[in-house]
């Protein structure tokens, strides 16, 4: 029960930090709204890109236009969702660099909650929006049955996929506590991988497909969740269960980001060392 208060505890006072933080930032509304536009119509290319692609191809590897809007959408409003939460994690190797990490560890509060509301940016709001309009074009548009239980299904994996999403931003936060410096090597797994969870998995080459669905299980958060939904069949040939491994395969992967994190923080030996 101590345990349980304690992190009510942390994620109420993580909850009044994010607000000042929102609150300080819809002081320059102006500023606020054109970041969240331009976030919306950078973005908006890449909606472009594939509608003229579908001009010249009828579908890409047996998908429709709308299919791959399905997943467009999907894989956008989880990474949107994950990345509005990951912006106080992507100050970690910042705040190592510079010393200030210590402060973290000296309050008695989870350093990860801490970490996680040291920046909070709604920029991202315009990728959200966008993911959701495509998102719900791509559902008007696709010819789907829908039951309760696909409806319940599609919310547990959205909120899967956002976890999925932050647990890989905090990969970077994770190396940087060797390396001082963050890897930019990592948004080849984050931005790549929300890429790449935008298309059929099928249609790219073996060594992609096995390392983001043994390694990254971003293919089991979008391809096999669409799969099941849309009603189409596996051309990779997994088991029917595949389609609802969503949850678990991020409760793992976000289980082994923890340990990683945990060991990360015994790793760390201050800024005076």
């Amino acid at each position: 029960m101590d345990s349980v208060s304690a992190i009510r505890g942390d994620l109420a006072i993580a909850g009044r930090i994010a607000a000042l933080r929102v609150r300080g930032q819809m002081q320059y509304r102006a500023s606020f709204l054109m970041g969240i536009g331009g976030n919306f119509i950078i973005n908006f290319a890449e909606i472009l890109v594939l509608w003229v692609l579908f001009q010249r191809f009828s579908n890409l590897g047996g998908w429709t236009l709308s299919e791959v809007l399905f997943l467009h959408g999907l894989s956008m409003v989880m990474f949107s969702i994950g990345d509005i939460f990951a912006e106080g994690i992507g100050s970690v190797p910042g705040m190592i660099r510079e010393g200030t990490f210590d402060r973290i560890l000296v309050r008695p509060m989870s350093a990860y909650v801490q970490a996680l509301v040291n920046e909070v940016s709604l920029r991202h709001l315009g990728l959200l929006a966008q993911g959701l309009l495509v998102f719900g074009v791509a559902v008007r548009l696709v010819d789907v049955e829908w039951t309760a239980l696909k409806v319940i299904y599609l919310s547990v994996v959205i909120a899967s996929g956002a976890f999925l999403f932050l647990a890989l931003f905090t990969v970077e936060a994770i190396v940087s506590f060797w390396t001082v410096n963050s890897i930019e090597a990592v948004n080849a797994f984050t931005y790549g991988g929300s890429d790449l969870g935008q298309y059929p998995l099928h249609i790219f080459d073996r060594l992609l497909r096995n390392l983001f669905l043994w390694f990254i299980p971003i293919g089991f958060l979008t391809y096999y969740p669409a799969l099941y939904i849309l009603d189409k069949p596996d051309p990779l040939g997994l088991p029917r269960i595949a389609s609802f491994v969503a949850p678990f395969a991020s409760l793992a992967f976000c289980g082994a980001v923890a340990w990683g994190w945990r060991l990360a923080l015994r790793h760390y030996r201050s800024a005076g060392s």
